[in-house]
């Protein structure tokens, strides 16, 4: 949910609740006006009916006298009261209501259970000395309940109404307000998404205006930073190289040549030791030095293969992408590595072959110590809409139950070694069994390096 619209739905919260105190107080005042209403009606009916008639002709009965007053059946418009005549027995002889009402709102039936509870008034009739019948002031609640409705819906509508074009203008105001929040949030997403050079611009006047300056410099001092952290990390790299490539060359050019030397001259002590009596006291010694030896030029050659990247400079990423998977094939695992690369992998500078080599490199050599796997796919891509090149290494091996804890060293260097170059290396579980390496250097540094 957005920002504007919760502010909005807050306001909106806040008036509903008044609207509602509000019709509340209304309908409750309405009570007090209502009782107040009916009474001065029955208070004034009261004082204007006569109470004294003149003598009816003879042989005419006191019903009949009663039944030709013309006053009652000209209060028949009168509200909020009915006046009945009655006679001494109590016999309804006439009434202002002759016509049934319609009922009063279900709504607001506790009210009008409390307006019906008021007492009719009472006033005689006189003949003389001689009372003769009554008049009865019934207050009439559902004309007054009717009216109290109309009035509150008319009322609240009107509320209710100007509620919602406040609400609209509100949510226009907050959007209008929060409008510079967009370009704040375009410009952290493209820092976010490593374009460094991401500005923000025109965000408004006034106080807004402290928040682009601060927001511009914090950007410029952050890409010098990074700009730096990652020349310092490429110098770092380079320099590991050069040491990875000064130890393979010593090894090549300075243990190597004294194994192989020392190689056959073993073999031929151990045979040697077979072929005469007199030494096979020392058989056993000279068969174990030999096979030592025989393993020292296996792990030197392993050595010199992940210090330096067969060919990589002649014969390219690809090529020895390949040779590499050729060696993962042939573990004991005989895990199957498939490729999916680029036809133009040639584009890339060498600073990006070596970072991809050794993060794959990396990719592979975890999947022994940590994975029991068959299968690991390498994708390799070039994506020319965002200007950058993606690597995803996936597998489908389930953690070792006895692997030993990882310090996590080579992770970190993987994504050290994308960030020298602008970049990204995140690692994690895949949906399922397996894990997944994804790592994307910016394209425009393997066109031109800095």
């Amino acid at each position: 949910m957005s920002l504007r619209f919760r502010l909005t739905l807050i306001i909106g919260s806040l008036m509903t609740l008044l609207v509602i105190v509000d019709s509340v107080r209304r309908l409750y005042d309405a009570h007090d006006d209502a009782i107040a209403e009916m009474d001065s009606v029955a208070l004034l009916a009261h004082a204007l009916l006569p109470s004294a008639l003149s003598p009816p002709p003879p042989g005419m009965s006191a019903e009949t006298l009663l039944s030709h007053i013309e006053l009652t059946r000209h209060l028949s418009t009168l509200r909020h009261l009915t006046v009945e005549i009655h006679a001494l027995d109590g016999r309804l002889v006439q009434t202002s209501r002759a016509l049934p009402q319609p009922a009063a709102p279900a709504a607001l039936g506790w009210m009008g259970d409390r307006l019906r509870s008021k007492a009719p008034l009472r006033k005689d009739i006189l003949v003389g000395e001689r009372v003769i019948g009554y008049y009865l002031l019934v207050p009439n609640a559902d004309d007054e309940l009717r009216e109290i409705w109309a009035d509150y819906v008319k009322q609240t509508s009107m509320v209710v109404a100007i509620g919602l074009i406040a609400c609209a203008l509100v949510f226009w105001a907050v959007g209008r307000a929060l409008h510079p929040l967009g370009s704040v949030m375009r410009a952290l997403s493209a820092i976010g998404e490593g374009r460094l050079d991401a500005r923000l611009d025109n965000v408004g006047p006034g106080d807004l205006l402290p928040l682009s300056n601060s927001f511009n410099a914090m950007a410029a001092t952050l890409e010098i930073a990074v700009n730096e952290r990652a020349r310092l990390l490429r110098k770092l790299i380079t320099h590991e190289e050069e040491i990875r490539q000064s130890l393979a060359r010593d090894l090549h050019d300075e243990l190597s040549p004294y194994l192989v030397a020392i190689h056959p001259h073993a073999r031929l002590l151990a045979d040697a030791c077979n072929e005469r009596p007199e030494l096979v006291e020392h058989r056993d010694a000279a068969r174990w030095m030999s096979d030592q030896v025989g393993h020292l030029l296996r792990l030197v050659r392993n050595l010199l293969e992940h210090l330096r990247p067969p060919d990589i400079e002649e014969l390219g990423l690809k090529h020895a992408l390949t040779e590499l998977g050729t060696q993962r094939s042939r573990g004991h695992d005989r895990a199957q590595v498939v490729f999916h690369l680029d036809d133009s992998l040639e584009r890339l500078s060498p600073m990006h072959d070596i970072t991809l080599y050794r993060i794959v490199q990396e990719c592979l050599t975890n999947t022994v110590k940590h994975a029991r796997c068959t299968r690991i796919d390498i994708y390799l891509d070039i994506d020319e809409a965002a200007s950058r090149v993606v690597l995803r290494v996936t597998d489908d091996g389930a953690p070792l139950p006895h692997a030993p804890p990882d310090s996590g060293f080579g992770l970190v260097g993987m994504r050290e070694r994308a960030l020298a170059l602008g970049g990204d290396c995140q690692a994690g579980p895949r949906n399922g069994d397996g894990w997944e390496v994804t790592a994307w250097l910016p394209l425009k540094t393997s066109l031109q390096e800095k």
